[in-house]
């Protein structure tokens, strides 16, 4: 398959591969989330408990939640409780939502079958919650071995753990894998652990915006990691 120009590496094949990890929401599926609208519901939320959210704007917003409900809890576990389950569950509404219209990206599914057929550990890495990731593999018959989400481990991605346990789980040595996603985010926690890196540009981020993180590989979809297997 001929790559287009503006994301054509130089060409390499990894070797010796024997797991890939992917992300989920535009790595495999599409939710679609329209996030500067869910900060605002987000930061309207953490208003209400009398917290100012503008001292909390570099934050993604599953660290959001986590930290004002741990700020809470300083002063009233019970209020912190009501918080977090009010903050988590409006995430948790509009992911399940965004899933019940989620679009497969184009080739992933075969992309995961293929690499099965090869022998290869497939392994599903992402911060979104276990119901919505649920629903948006249903659309596909996805091949995987593992699947973790925000709720099978914290912290999530960047933190290292959630990877750690995949390598762990699936007896894999961080040389021997591959970590695929569609945000820096990926590409940051893979390098953390030892993995090598995969950026795909099939969600919201551009080539521009990998440059500094450094990648092993750069590519427009997932079905184009065969040509690098």
């Amino acid at each position: 398959m001929k790559l287009p120009n503006d994301v054509r590496p130089i060409l390499i094949r990894f070797k010796e591969i024997t797991t890939v990890l992917f992300d989920f929401d535009g790595t495999l599926v599409q939710l679609n989330l329209n996030f500067p609208e869910i900060y605002r519901e987000v930061y309207s939320i953490v208003k209400r408990y009398g917290v100012d959210p503008t001292l909390y704007q570099d934050l993604f917003l599953i660290e959001l939640v986590e930290t004002i409900t741990e700020k809470l809890k300083e002063h009233n576990p019970e209020e912190a409780k009501r918080f977090n389950k009010e903050a988590e569950g409006f995430l948790r509404k509009r992911e399940v939502a965004a899933a019940q219209e989620a679009e497969v990206v184009p080739g992933a599914g075969q992309t995961l079958k293929i690499l099965k057929e090869k022998g290869i550990r497939i392994g599903i890495v992402t911060r979104n919650c276990k119901e919505a990731v649920k629903i948006g593999l249903g659309k596909n018959d996805f091949a995987y071995d593992l699947l973790l989400t925000r709720d099978d481990i914290r912290p999530v991605k960047p933190e290292p753990h959630s990877l750690e346990k995949a390598l762990k789980v699936l007896k894999s040595k961080p040389e021997e894998t591959i970590m695929v996603g569609d945000h820096p985010i990926d590409i940051r926690v893979g390098k953390r652990v030892g993995v090598k890196t995969v950026a795909v540009l099939s969600g919201k981020k551009t080539k521009e915006d990998f440059k500094e993180l450094k990648p092993d590989l750069i590519i427009s979809s997932v079905r184009e990691l065969l040509n690098y297997l």
